[in-house]
């Protein structure tokens, strides 16, 4: 059999292997879906980052600071079936309890991917998600990222291997960003919405130790908080990584597109996105420190 023969035979395989790995990490996640409590169009949840606790159950890992809040549970709702005692210093018979003392917490930008410390972050439709994601995969933070991934892989020669010419490093790039975006829409577009995830980054910030922050942020790869506010694993950035590490094969070199060097790819992502997280714990603190930003005084 001739060279080019034996070449469109493994391309043709190649293939194959890609459709059945992203076929059965779609197969995965259906029942996985199915097993996620679905969205609430209830309006009045506001989810709060206030480094508040919650119980991490079968991970002895630093949980999201995120908590949920509801308007009723904050302010004067007469609405509400349990109104509490009355409260004699309100002068309301009724016993409905006055607003808390004090500004109302910031609110975060509704589509960004980064709640600071102490604002308040709208819950995520479906619709979000998509064009938050879409709108992430392409943005100069992310293009950052495929920069940082292609000079590495050029400074060590590693996959994908183009060789060490400029030429190589200009291909390297359009594969880092093809991979970055494919990665990106797929965990936070598609998979996210599906799983019930909030794919959203909780920043823990100051007021707490750094290696505990360091932690929680490169943990965040493997556990995520669900729509409600809970942590569960991060089954849509795995999943989302794994197809887009199984789409490398019809642009990687042959030599990186077998399932070890895929399943090496897609460990890489894993750990470029524990690395993206930790930069967006402390991207703030380090710009303070250097004098670009100024520091935000606390009301």
């Amino acid at each position: 059999m001739s060279p080019i023969r034996n070449q469109n035979a493994f391309h043709a395989q190649s293939r194959q292997h890609m459709l059945r790995a992203a076929l059965t990490v779609l197969l995965a996640a259906v029942p996985l879906a199915s097993a996620q409590t679905p969205l609430t169009s209830t309006p009045a949840t506001d989810v709060i980052a206030e480094n508040t606790r919650i119980a991490l159950p079968n991970f002895d890992l630093p949980d999201s600071p995120g908590a949920l809040s509801t308007s009723s549970s904050s302010s004067t709702d007469s609405g509400s079936a349990d109104p509490g005692p009355a409260n004699p210093s309100s002068g309301d018979p009724n016993g409905a309890q006055a607003p808390p003392s004090g500004p109302r917490p910031k609110a975060a930008p509704h589509l960004n991917m980064i709640v600071k410390a102490g604002e308040v972050a709208d819950p995520w439709t479906v619709r979000d998600k998509v064009v938050g994601g879409l709108a992430n995969s392409v943005s100069l933070f992310s293009a950052t990222g495929w920069l940082a991934s292609a000079g590495w892989s050029q400074l060590v020669n590693g996959s994908p291997n183009y060789g060490t010419d400029s030429g190589a490093f200009g291909q390297r790039l359009g594969a880092a960003a093809i991979r970055g975006v494919s990665e990106g829409i797929f965990t936070n577009s598609l998979f996210a919405p599906l799983l019930h995830e909030d794919p959203r980054y909780y920043v823990m910030g100051r007021g707490h130790p750094i290696l505990k922050r360091a932690v929680y942020a490169a943990t965040r790869a493997i556990i995520t908080r669900t729509d409600s506010g809970h942590n569960t694993p991060n089954f849509a950035l795995l999943a989302g990584n794994a197809a887009g590490a199984a789409l490398t094969i019809p642009y990687y070199p042959a030599q990186n597109t077998s399932f070890k060097e895929v399943a090496e790819t897609f460990g890489g992502s894993i750990g470029g996105s524990a690395i993206g997280f930790v930069v967006d714990e402390f991207i703030v603190d380090a710009l303070i420190e250097l004098h670009i930003k100024k520091r935000q005084q606390q009301p």
